[in-house]
């Protein structure tokens, strides 16, 4: 859903590239004002997406210290940082996968006693409310599992293109602007 296409809008970003750094050009502690200055002139809605925030970080840092491998730290770090930040948003969305199966559980026990309910007629030959119960129980059992195993790949793959956003945002950085670094 919306999680997917906030992926999706990021990814986006990636791909189209954010900094133009001429070929065989180095970038100076002196010119990350002028590279910053075009993250800055992103669109609003562009402008707090995660390639452009860790390229942001990666000038900031290099423009304080000089030092390419401080840059280079930075960005890891704050790569490792995005990535706590983006899998504990979906914590609450486990959390419920988790719940999912225990309220099947509480259908289940209640067409269980339904059915133990039903045990008087049972013995006079009538089934039915027996039978009905434990259908219940084995349904509620079966749909929460169900609704579990979905939702929980969804949660997968979810997760998996935020760890390959935040990781080829690294990499991205890393090739786009760290390798164009040069102190002096």
């Amino acid at each position: 859903g919306m999680k997917a296409r906030e992926i999706q809008r990021q990814r986006r970003q990636l791909d189209k590239g954010l900094l133009r750094v001429p070929p065989g050009y180095r970038i100076l502690p002196t010119d990350v004002r002028d590279y910053a200055r075009q993250l800055e002139e992103l669109p609003e809605a562009e402008r707090d997406l995660i390639p452009a925030r860790t390229m942001r970080h990666a000038l900031k840092r290099f423009g304080e210290t000089a030092n390419v491998q401080d840059a280079a730290t930075a960005v890891h770090d704050y790569s490792e940082s995005e990535s706590a930040r983006l899998d504990s948003e979906l914590a609450m969305i486990r959390f419920c996968v988790w719940a999912i199966p225990a309220i099947g559980f509480v259908g289940t026990v209640r067409g269980i006693g339904d059915a133990l309910g039903g045990a008087q007629q049972a013995i006079r030959g009538d089934t039915s409310a027996v039978t009905g119960g434990l259908g219940v129980a084995f349904n509620s059992t079966l749909v929460a599992l169900i609704i579990s195993i979905i939702i929980m790949f969804v949660i997968h793959e979810l997760q998996l293109r935020q760890e390959r956003l935040v990781l080829d945002t690294e990499l991205y950085v890393d090739d786009t602007v760290i390798s164009n670094l040069q102190s002096r």
